[in-house]
């Protein structure tokens, strides 16, 4: 099968991550993948692609009001160059551009949204652009039931719910430089460093732990444009060397090795990586049951905790919970990594390759190397 995949870039996110495993999964078993961006700022793409897989750039000619113009022209001629079986396009303002890039076209476009669309907004002049285009898609993919029943009106019964896949390792990534990590006891946060992601209520939380916990210190991984502030906050609460904001990493795996606890603080989500990467490495996990996805990953109390969302005394009391109890760690820890069979990879394309096939109607098989459509 020719596949032509569509997302804005392929920098750091969980979006840029999943498209980025997708594309090579497929790489590896022998479909042709072609991966096009549509903002690439140049740069080198942070998570490593299978050299089977073809990264194109769309090149707008135009910017200011024409480049949006620009972009779907381009992308039309990449699609059709590409002459792909299906399209796949991941998040809404790509996923519109696409549909119009599309149109006429023989191939059928399967998108996909990647957050809550009730707490994010797009502008009502997009909001429009949605729900015209997206009666055209083929298929539109949700990480939750919750987020699916969101979408059905803008595509009536072609909604379907796919989690992303666990994946543990470097994340792909192409670069390997680690900062050093803490010998002190950890809890492990990881993110933009965004209103999104509630790290203020992190902080807020760890100046409420108890005194016997005092030993304790938050890192953050991540980097994004409230560093300046949550650096004010830290300061502010007087937490010093307890929580320590390191900047962005390539491979957060040894970070996991070496903590504790994870704590996902977020106010909203789609389907949290690394929550899910958190669990897979057997660490007790506390969440806030925010919309949407940790209520579809974790079930409180036997492989991790759920607490309200904008609440950092309840998040407080459970940080102090999982650090005096060693054995509730202990038994938080030995069930989160069921978390990897759940989501794993293989499952996670079987679900994938079934849309594709019916949006296809299964007119071309999947073909082996070698063989007259082989990519190489």
């Amino acid at each position: 099968m020719r596949l032509s995949l569509v997302i804005s870039s392929l920098n750091a996110g969980g979006a840029e991550h999943v498209m980025s495993t997708l594309a090579n999964a497929w790489s590896a078993r022998n479909h042709h993948v072609d991966l096009i961006t549509t903002h690439d700022d140049g740069s080198t793409p942070h998570y490593k692609l299978s050299e089977h897989v073809r990264l194109l750039s769309v090149d707008p000619r135009f910017s200011g009001a024409f480049k949006q113009v620009s972009i779907i022209r381009s992308l039309r001629r990449a699609i059709t160059a590409a002459d792909p079986d299906a399209v796949v396009s991941f998040l809404n303002y790509t996923n519109i551009l696409t549909l119009l890039a599309c149109r006429g076209l023989a191939c059928p476009v399967v998108i996909s949204e990647r957050a809550d669309p009730r707490l994010m907004s797009i502008g009502p002049a997009w909001s429009l652009l949605r729900r015209v285009t997206y009666r055209r898609a083929a298929c539109l993919i949700a990480q939750t039931p919750t987020a699916a029943k969101l979408y059905e009106h803008l595509a009536p019964g072609r909604v379907r719910v796919i989690p992303n896949p666990v994946s543990m390792g470097s994340g792909g990534c192409t670069t390997t430089h680690t900062p050093p990590i803490p010998d002190r006891p950890t809890i492990l946060a990881v993110g933009r460093l965004h209103h999104q992601k509630g790290f203020d209520l992190a902080l807020r939380a760890m100046a409420l732990l108890p005194p016997s916990c005092a030993d304790w210190r938050l890192v953050v991984l991540g980097e994004g444009i409230l560093r300046s502030e949550l650096e004010s906050l830290r300061d502010e609460l007087g937490l010093g060397d307890r929580v320590l904001l390191p900047g962005q990493v390539a491979n957060p795996r040894p970070w996991l090795e070496r903590a504790q606890i994870f704590l996902l603080s977020s106010r909203s989500e789609g389907f949290p990586n690394a929550l899910c990467e958190a669990m897979a490495a057997g660490l007790p996990v506390i969440s806030t049951d925010c919309p949407s996805g940790p209520a579809n990953i974790i079930t409180s109390e036997t492989d991790g905790i759920l607490i309200p969302t904008e609440d950092p005394r309840a998040m407080s009391a459970a940080l102090a919970r999982l650090i005096t109890s060693e054995e509730l760690r202990a038994r938080l820890a030995r069930a989160a990594p069921g978390v990897a069979d759940r989501f794993s990879l293989d499952s996670v394309l079987a679900a994938w390759d079934a849309v594709l096939a019916r949006a296809t109607g299964n007119k071309r098989p999947p073909y082996s190397r070698g063989s007259d459509r082989s990519p190489n």
